[in-house]
């Protein structure tokens, strides 16, 4: 009898694969924002609609191959994202990081000029960084995800991705203070 239940239930759950579109549609409306600013904190404004654009439209084509006992699908998401964006990281040449226009106000040249600079200066200091710890100060400060999800995404206990992120921090700080000595 347990043997047919368990089987029942294998089933059901087999049938249950795959992500519906009103699923999908609500994962979108959550993820949207903070995949964007994942992705543009991994390769700079310029390139960061494109690339969002095409993990939606390649999650989009994958919803079936979602599978609810291996995660959430936000998992999913994230495991689709991260992938692409280490794809393009791997075919692009480096390219100059360009800062949105929104930072600095429109009536203070001044202050747009030293927007770009600050903008530039902390894009060294990430660019420094291994890629792992790159990836880590996007996920946590351009994505939002908690040190714990964090440790999820990337199969990595939770008080590693914190010490990685304490050294990334202290790494970049001391290289913004060499910069600014130049």
């Amino acid at each position: 009898m347990a043997t047919l239940i368990v089987q029942r239930v294998r089933q059901l759950l087999a049938r249950e694969s795959g992500l519906s579109e009103d699923a999908f549609i609500g994962l979108y409306e959550r993820q949207l924002d903070r995949v964007f600013n994942f992705v543009r904190y991994r390769l700079g404004p310029g390139e960061a609609e494109d690339v969002t654009a095409d993990i939606f439209l390649r999650a989009w084509d994958r919803r079936q191959s979602y599978d609810p006992r291996k995660g959430a699908p936000s998992t999913w998401l994230w495991a689709i994202a991260r992938n692409m964006v280490t794809d393009w990281l791997r075919r692009r040449r480096p390219i100059q990081v360009e800062l949105p226009a929104d930072l600095a106000a429109a009536d203070d040249p001044s202050g747009e000029v030293e927007g770009q600079d600050e903008w530039r200066r902390g894009q060294l200091a990430l660019t420094s960084l291994p890629s792992i710890d790159q990836e880590i100060i996007a996920l946590r400060f351009g994505a939002g995800h908690t040190n714990r999800a964090i440790a999820s995404l990337l199969e990595l206990s939770e008080a590693n991705v914190a010490q990685r992120l304490r050294r990334a921090l202290r790494k970049m700080r001391t290289r913004l203070q060499e910069v600014d000595m130049l």
